[in-house]
Protein backbone atom coordinates (compact mmCIF):
# COMPACT_ATOMS: atom_id res chain seq x y z
CA UNK A 1 0.00 0.00 0.00
CA UNK A 2 1.15 3.64 -0.88
CA UNK A 3 2.00 6.15 1.99
CA UNK A 4 -0.99 8.14 2.77
CA UNK A 5 1.14 11.19 2.25
CA UNK A 6 1.65 10.31 -1.58
CA UNK A 7 -1.20 9.40 -2.07
CA UNK A 8 -2.75 12.81 -0.50
CA UNK A 9 -0.07 14.83 -2.75
CA UNK A 10 -1.32 13.04 -5.92
CA UNK A 11 -4.55 13.69 -5.13
CA UNK A 12 -4.23 17.42 -4.75
CA UNK A 13 -2.33 17.69 -7.40
CA UNK A 14 -5.30 15.74 -9.73
CA UNK A 15 -7.29 18.59 -8.41
CA UNK A 16 -5.34 21.29 -9.45
CA UNK A 17 -5.05 20.11 -12.48
CA UNK A 18 -8.46 19.49 -13.51
CA UNK A 19 -10.29 22.84 -14.78
CA UNK A 20 -14.03 21.89 -14.27
CA UNK A 21 -12.90 21.98 -10.39
CA UNK A 22 -11.80 25.18 -8.26
CA UNK A 23 -10.12 22.98 -5.65
CA UNK A 24 -9.05 26.24 -3.25
CA UNK A 25 -11.02 25.51 -0.93
CA UNK A 26 -11.32 21.79 -1.08
CA UNK A 27 -9.65 20.19 1.78
CA UNK A 28 -8.29 16.63 1.61
CA UNK A 29 -7.18 13.75 4.24
CA UNK A 30 -6.01 10.56 3.21
CA UNK A 31 -5.77 7.49 6.20
CA UNK A 32 -4.93 4.22 4.92
CA UNK A 33 -5.88 4.95 1.18
CA UNK A 34 -9.05 5.87 2.00
CA UNK A 35 -9.51 9.77 0.76
CA UNK A 36 -12.17 12.39 2.34
CA UNK A 37 -13.05 15.29 0.58
CA UNK A 38 -14.51 18.45 2.32
CA UNK A 39 -14.84 21.89 1.64
CA UNK A 40 -16.97 23.37 -1.14
CA UNK A 41 -17.58 23.83 -4.99
CA UNK A 42 -19.42 25.94 -7.40
CA UNK A 43 -20.84 23.14 -9.07
CA UNK A 44 -22.14 20.06 -9.18
CA UNK A 45 -19.96 19.01 -12.36
CA UNK A 46 -16.63 19.92 -9.79
CA UNK A 47 -18.46 17.65 -7.30
CA UNK A 48 -18.53 14.84 -9.34
CA UNK A 49 -15.58 15.19 -11.24
CA UNK A 50 -13.52 15.84 -8.05
CA UNK A 51 -14.70 12.07 -7.16
CA UNK A 52 -13.66 10.66 -10.41
CA UNK A 53 -10.78 12.34 -9.96
CA UNK A 54 -9.65 10.74 -6.69
CA UNK A 55 -10.80 7.68 -7.59
CA UNK A 56 -7.81 7.32 -10.29
CA UNK A 57 -4.64 7.74 -8.11
CA UNK A 58 -2.76 4.68 -7.38
CA UNK A 59 -3.39 3.75 -3.37
CA UNK A 60 -6.90 5.09 -3.18
CA UNK A 61 -9.44 2.33 -1.95
CA UNK A 62 -11.93 4.46 -1.25
CA UNK A 63 -13.25 7.96 -1.84
CA UNK A 64 -15.97 9.89 0.92
CA UNK A 65 -17.07 12.90 -1.19
CA UNK A 66 -18.35 15.69 1.40
CA UNK A 67 -18.34 18.30 -0.89
CA UNK A 68 -20.70 21.31 -0.37
CA UNK A 69 -22.44 22.85 -3.69
CA UNK A 70 -22.32 26.59 -2.96
CA UNK A 71 -22.75 28.85 -6.15
CA UNK A 72 -20.79 31.95 -6.24
CA UNK A 73 -21.45 35.50 -7.00
CA UNK A 74 -19.57 34.80 -10.85
CA UNK A 75 -22.04 31.97 -11.63
CA UNK A 76 -25.83 33.63 -12.70
CA UNK A 77 -28.09 31.37 -10.43
CA UNK A 78 -31.40 30.48 -12.47
CA UNK A 79 -34.48 30.31 -10.29
CA UNK A 80 -36.54 27.33 -10.04
CA UNK A 81 -39.03 27.78 -12.48
CA UNK A 82 -36.12 28.51 -14.82
CA UNK A 83 -34.35 25.37 -14.29
CA UNK A 84 -36.81 23.73 -14.36
CA UNK A 85 -37.16 24.90 -18.28
CA UNK A 86 -33.30 23.95 -18.67
CA UNK A 87 -33.75 20.66 -17.15
CA UNK A 88 -36.66 19.80 -19.65
CA UNK A 89 -34.79 21.06 -22.28
CA UNK A 90 -31.66 19.12 -21.70
CA UNK A 91 -33.78 16.19 -21.42
CA UNK A 92 -35.53 16.47 -24.48
CA UNK A 93 -32.45 16.73 -26.66
CA UNK A 94 -30.68 13.69 -25.05
CA UNK A 95 -31.28 10.82 -27.70
CA UNK A 96 -30.67 8.15 -24.93
CA UNK A 97 -33.46 9.25 -22.54
CA UNK A 98 -36.82 8.78 -23.40
CA UNK A 99 -38.08 12.21 -21.69
CA UNK A 100 -41.53 12.28 -22.44
CA UNK A 101 -42.00 9.88 -19.47
CA UNK A 102 -40.16 12.19 -17.22
CA UNK A 103 -41.09 14.27 -15.07
CA UNK A 104 -39.15 17.19 -13.73
CA UNK A 105 -39.70 19.01 -10.31
CA UNK A 106 -37.08 22.19 -8.68
CA UNK A 107 -36.72 23.21 -5.30
CA UNK A 108 -34.79 25.42 -4.46
CA UNK A 109 -31.81 24.29 -6.90
CA UNK A 110 -32.96 20.72 -6.44
CA UNK A 111 -34.12 18.11 -9.44
CA UNK A 112 -36.45 15.73 -8.63
CA UNK A 113 -37.41 13.02 -11.46
CA UNK A 114 -40.09 10.76 -11.43
CA UNK A 115 -41.64 8.58 -14.28
CA UNK A 116 -40.35 5.44 -15.86
CA UNK A 117 -37.15 4.67 -18.34
CA UNK A 118 -36.72 1.55 -20.42
CA UNK A 119 -32.97 0.84 -18.56
CA UNK A 120 -30.78 1.41 -16.44
CA UNK A 121 -28.48 3.24 -17.82
CA UNK A 122 -30.86 5.49 -19.02
CA UNK A 123 -31.54 6.43 -15.48
CA UNK A 124 -28.24 6.86 -15.10
CA UNK A 125 -27.47 8.97 -18.43
CA UNK A 126 -30.41 11.15 -17.16
CA UNK A 127 -29.24 12.10 -13.89
CA UNK A 128 -26.06 12.77 -14.89
CA UNK A 129 -27.59 14.91 -17.87
CA UNK A 130 -29.19 16.83 -15.24
CA UNK A 131 -25.81 17.19 -12.81
CA UNK A 132 -24.20 19.11 -15.78
CA UNK A 133 -26.95 21.69 -15.77
CA UNK A 134 -25.89 25.04 -13.95
CA UNK A 135 -28.04 25.97 -11.07
CA UNK A 136 -28.48 22.20 -9.90
CA UNK A 137 -27.71 21.79 -6.38
CA UNK A 138 -28.77 17.89 -6.60
CA UNK A 139 -30.65 15.21 -7.74
CA UNK A 140 -33.35 12.93 -6.46
CA UNK A 141 -33.79 9.72 -9.29
CA UNK A 142 -36.67 8.30 -8.80
CA UNK A 143 -37.15 7.07 -12.64
CA UNK A 144 -38.37 3.31 -12.04
CA UNK A 145 -36.64 1.20 -14.85
CA UNK A 146 -39.36 -0.75 -16.52
CA UNK A 147 -37.82 -2.95 -19.87
CA UNK A 148 -40.10 -2.91 -22.68
CA UNK A 149 -39.62 -7.00 -22.97
CA UNK A 150 -39.19 -10.11 -20.43
CA UNK A 151 -35.90 -10.53 -19.33
CA UNK A 152 -35.02 -14.07 -17.35
CA UNK A 153 -32.26 -13.24 -14.48
CA UNK A 154 -30.48 -16.37 -15.52
CA UNK A 155 -29.92 -14.91 -18.38
CA UNK A 156 -28.60 -11.32 -17.65
CA UNK A 157 -26.42 -12.64 -14.74
CA UNK A 158 -24.79 -14.96 -17.47
CA UNK A 159 -25.37 -11.89 -19.78
CA UNK A 160 -22.66 -10.36 -17.39
CA UNK A 161 -20.53 -12.37 -16.84
CA UNK A 162 -19.28 -13.03 -20.20
CA UNK A 163 -19.18 -9.21 -20.89
CA UNK A 164 -16.91 -9.17 -17.88
CA UNK A 165 -14.98 -12.14 -18.94
CA UNK A 166 -14.41 -9.79 -22.22
CA UNK A 167 -13.47 -7.09 -20.28
CA UNK A 168 -9.37 -7.10 -20.41
CA UNK A 169 -9.56 -4.82 -17.19
CA UNK A 170 -11.59 -6.95 -15.15
CA UNK A 171 -11.31 -10.55 -13.66
CA UNK A 172 -14.02 -12.38 -14.17
CA UNK A 173 -13.48 -15.27 -11.47
CA UNK A 174 -12.85 -11.95 -9.06
CA UNK A 175 -16.61 -11.00 -8.81
CA UNK A 176 -19.43 -12.76 -8.20
CA UNK A 177 -22.88 -11.64 -9.80
CA UNK A 178 -26.03 -12.33 -8.77
CA UNK A 179 -29.59 -11.22 -9.59
CA UNK A 180 -32.92 -11.07 -8.55
CA UNK A 181 -36.25 -9.53 -10.37
CA UNK A 182 -33.66 -7.56 -12.84
CA UNK A 183 -31.53 -5.99 -9.87
CA UNK A 184 -27.76 -7.07 -9.83
CA UNK A 185 -25.25 -7.48 -6.86
CA UNK A 186 -21.87 -7.36 -7.81
CA UNK A 187 -19.18 -8.43 -4.91
CA UNK A 188 -16.08 -10.01 -4.38
CA UNK A 189 -12.44 -8.08 -4.28
CA UNK A 190 -10.37 -5.60 -7.44
CA UNK A 191 -6.97 -4.42 -7.62
CA UNK A 192 -8.21 -0.77 -8.65
CA UNK A 193 -11.05 1.89 -9.22
CA UNK A 194 -11.13 0.89 -12.90
CA UNK A 195 -11.60 -2.91 -12.44
CA UNK A 196 -14.29 -1.86 -10.32
CA UNK A 197 -15.63 0.71 -12.42
CA UNK A 198 -15.58 -1.81 -15.33
CA UNK A 199 -17.41 -4.59 -13.52
CA UNK A 200 -20.06 -1.41 -13.14
CA UNK A 201 -19.95 -0.44 -16.51
CA UNK A 202 -20.46 -4.58 -17.56
CA UNK A 203 -24.14 -5.04 -15.55
CA UNK A 204 -24.89 -1.21 -16.21
CA UNK A 205 -25.23 -1.87 -19.97
CA UNK A 206 -26.87 -5.40 -19.63
CA UNK A 207 -30.16 -5.37 -21.23
CA UNK A 208 -32.83 -6.00 -18.97
CA UNK A 209 -31.05 -4.73 -15.59
CA UNK A 210 -32.59 -2.18 -13.34
CA UNK A 211 -30.80 -1.54 -10.70
CA UNK A 212 -27.49 -2.36 -9.68
CA UNK A 213 -25.76 -2.86 -5.92
CA UNK A 214 -22.39 -3.01 -6.73
CA UNK A 215 -20.45 -3.67 -3.62
CA UNK A 216 -17.24 -4.83 -5.06
CA UNK A 217 -14.20 -3.68 -3.00
CA UNK A 218 -10.70 -2.67 -3.86
CA UNK A 219 -7.89 -3.75 -2.15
Amino acid sequence: MRDDEKILADVAHQLDWDDRIESKEISIKVMNGNVDLEGKVPTMTGKSAAYDDAQQVDGVVSVANNLDVQMISTHTIPGDVQLQEHVRNSLSINSDVQSYSIDVTVDNGWVTLEGTVDAFWEKISAEKEVLDINGVLGVSNNLAVVPTDDFKDEIIAEEIVNALERNVQVTADDIEVTVMNGSVTLSGSVKTFSARNAAFESALYTPGVTGVNNRIVVG
